[in-house]
């Protein structure tokens, strides 16, 4: 076996070192590269999802709405009746009833 010296051993190590930094550095270009993309794509997502969430709506869902909208309004007004109409079957009840 040869002897070595420490400077022949150190820039065979350095050698090795150096390369591992320019395969860590590319990998972290890569990586971050792919994550701008990533965002990127997210946001775009993020613009469809919104535009698809205000979309305009159907014919069959404005008719529902009035519909719901309708009954509401009659309960309202069936309610109203009973409170006005609450002493019917006495003399203080108005002539309607």
């Amino acid at each position: 076996m040869k002897k070595k010296y420490f400077h022949e051993v150190i820039e065979e190590d350095q050698k090795i070192l150096d390369i591992g930094l320019k395969q860590s550095r590319l990998h972290k270009k890569e990586r971050l590269e792919r994550e701008k993309i990533r965002q990127a794509n997210m946001q775009s997502d993020n613009i469809e999802m919104e535009k698809l969430s205000t979309k305009e709506k159907s014919l069959h869902e404005v008719l529902m709405e009035g519909f719901r909208e309708e009954q509401r309004q009659r309960e309202l007004e069936e309610e109203e009746e009973e409170e006005e109409h609450t002493n019917c079957g006495t003399d203080d009840c108005c002539k309607e009833c």
